[in-house]
């Protein structure tokens, strides 16, 4: 049996491995005697190239720059990407120079590396997809990245050696449920605005992400949340060569990016157009949301594992960028259906348990409504109700709201009573601590009281189903009597003739 266990965990490692080795990328062509001819070959063919530079010294000198600054050392070039890698595996941490991310993009853009792992549109590494495709989308996602290709070399002797961090964080379920159990009256400070993430400078700005992380990025056809995050900021795309499917415990921070682009719209109206300001330096914060299409979001399983995946990443951000407001939003209410309510307060009281842990006081979350209006009313409201009440938004409040949620409503209630619910969430949130230990105390009994009515329905059902088999066995040992009796009765008058 032993040997049997041992067997099947080995075949699961073996097979993990296989798939890790998958996901690791290679130079395409690096077995080529002369690899940095290939290379500098692929620089002279490439045709897009020629659209970054409109004059033709401009072409030939940005072209020179990559053949004898960028593509020079083809043997550094695998030694870097394999350093990487252990960097990551081993610290869950990758730090590099923005000439060094550049590097890496300029891969992407040319086609030079390749792997053995497939996962439909996601961790595509070449960008030939895009620089193919005569789509409208593939055109001004094209123009992003040529946006930052122009940009970071009329800037590189300004900026070439800044350093970006890319970071995991991992949390345990078992120790973040202590942390969620704990009572306790830590504020927190939060705004609500109509503005989008990236609109807040010296901030973590949120990716709506997919557990694949930088999503479809480099697709034909799809341009979300983290498709634009990832094109306006793209040095983060660098970050799909080495970081692998984000587990339910994990998150993704990536630190001192730089906004290339600027955009108007949103998937097949996004337009962009160059940002002029690099002064300016952003975190991308990575967390994925849960979709509901069909389950049920309220439920206490569900509601747990959103707060332990925000939790993962406002930790990573208040420890890694204290000073770094997080501008967040409507995470995970799209096409993945959750609920803006529900999901504002998991955010707000993953936060605050984030708060209280690192003991960072000084910054505050955002709620990005952008066309939202009834998101924004609730936090509008829900601002000037605290104000009136002299108090701050506490994690006992935020516990108990969620509370109230998970054990009183459903989606279908919110529709059909929404005011009055919303009302009773102000009541739970604007109440001091003593009236909400009081009103936790009363839902718990009435959670009680349902289940020992629930009990005593059971227990009813029981004894009635006693009798009734209590009543069932007289008859049925009536009965055998009587059979026993008449058979005794005919065999005294057989036996007496």
């Amino acid at each position: 049996m032993i040997k049997s266990i041992s067997k099947i965990f080995f075949q699961l490692q073996q097979s993990q491995q296989k798939t890790n080795n998958a996901f690791k990328c290679n130079l395409k062509g690096f077995v080529q005697q002369n690899y940095l001819d290939y290379i500098h070959q692929t620089i002279d063919f490439d045709q897009t190239l020629q659209d970054i530079f409109d004059d033709q010294k401009g072409q030939l000198e940005f072209k020179n720059y990559l053949k004898k600054e960028i593509f020079n050392n083809s043997d550094q070039l695998q030694i870097n990407l394999e350093c990487i890698y252990q960097q990551w595996d081993s610290q869950s941490k990758v730090q590099l120079k923005r000439v060094e991310v550049f590097r890496l993009i300029m891969l992407m853009y040319l086609g030079l590396l390749e792997r053995d792992f497939s996962q439909g549109g996601f961790y595509l590494i070449d960008m030939v997809h895009i620089k193919c495709s005569n789509n409208y989308l593939s055109e001004q996602k094209l123009k992003c990245i040529q946006h930052y290709i122009k940009t970071f070399y009329l800037n590189q002797n300004a900026i070439r050696d800044q350093q970006l961090v890319f970071s995991k964080n991992s949390v345990n379920k078992e120790e973040f449920k202590k942390k969620l159990q704990e009572n306790s009256n830590q504020t927190i400070n939060f705004e609500f605005t109509q503005l989008k993430n990236e609109d807040h400078n010296n901030s973590t700005v949120v990716d709506f992400a997919d557990e694949n992380i930088g999503g479809l990025v480099l697709d034909t056809w799809n341009c979300a949340q983290e498709e634009i995050i990832m094109l306006i900021f793209p040095e983060a795309i660098a970050c799909m060569i080495f970081i692998p499917k984000m587990k339910e415990t994990e998150a993704i921070l990536i630190e001192n990016l730089k906004k290339y682009s600027n955009y108007t719209g949103y998937e097949q109206s996004f337009h962009s157009f160059p940002s002029l300001d690099l002064q300016e330096s952003y975190n991308v914060l990575a967390i994925d949301a849960k979709p509901f299409y069909s389950e049920n979001q309220f439920t206490e399983e569900n509601i747990y594992r959103e707060l332990l995946k925000c939790y993962a990443g406002f930790e990573l951000s208040l420890k890694n960028q204290p000073n770094c407001d997080i501008s967040t939003g409507r995470w995970g209410c799209g096409i993945f259906g959750g609920n803006i309510y529900l999901k504002t307060l998991i955010q707000f009281l993953s936060y605050a348990i984030a708060i209280k842990q690192v003991k960072q006081q000084n910054q505050k979350i955002i709620i990005n409504c952008v066309n939202d209006q009834q998101l924004y009313k609730f936090g509008t409201q829900l601002k000037g109700l605290l104000e009136q009440q002299g108090t701050q938004l506490n994690l006992i409040n935020l516990k108990e709201s969620i509370l109230f949620l998970q054990n009183r409503i459903n989606e279908k209630m919110l529709q059909n009573d929404s005011t009055n619910i919303i009302n009773q969430l102000f009541t739970i949130l604007t109440k001091d601590i003593a009236q909400v230990q009081e009103l936790s105390q009363n839902i718990k009994s009435n959670i009680i009281n349902k289940e020992q009515i629930q009990n005593d329905f059971k227990i009813k059902n029981n004894n009635r189903e006693n009798q009734q088999q209590k009543n069932l066995n007289k008859i049925i040992i009536g009965s055998t009597i009587a059979l026993a009796c008449s058979i005794v009765a005919y065999a005294y008058k057989t036996f007496s003739k």
